[in-house]
């Protein structure tokens, strides 16, 4: 299992224990195939509404939603990340952090105002 995969599962556990709901957004699923049957793939889950950049949480709070972008140690935001971070905090308004390690998500929800 992925280290991300494993810091992706402490953090949904985490927030669960908090109180929080959370749905993981599979963008970087692993597809089946040779490479023309997965570009296939791709290309049909991007026209059902795939958008790469996508956080890898969405969490439900007390009348609100935020996103979370889980990385590793050492790891940043791709160009596509940071556009989709744009224009869920810019333009849509919407709370949005990446984070690293639980610490990280405690920091996050405490500076969303999100009840302990």
């Amino acid at each position: 299992m992925r280290e991300e995969t494993k810091l992706q599962r402490n953090i949904r556990h985490y927030l669960q224990v908090r109180g929080f709901r959370s749905v993981a957004v599979p963008n970087g699923a692993t597809l089946a195939g040779n490479a023309k049957q997965r570009a296939i793939q791709m290309a049909n889950l991007k026209r059902d509404g795939l958008t790469v950049g996508f956080p890898d949480l969405i969490v439900f709070g007390p009348d609100r939603i935020g996103f979370i972008e889980v990385k590793l140690e050492g790891e940043y935001a791709t160009d596509k990340q940071m556009e989709v971070e744009d224009w869920l905090t810019s333009w849509a308004g919407q709370s949005y952090a990446v984070c690293r390690s639980l610490g990280d998500v405690k920091d996050t929800l405490d500076a969303w105002g999100w009840p302990k």
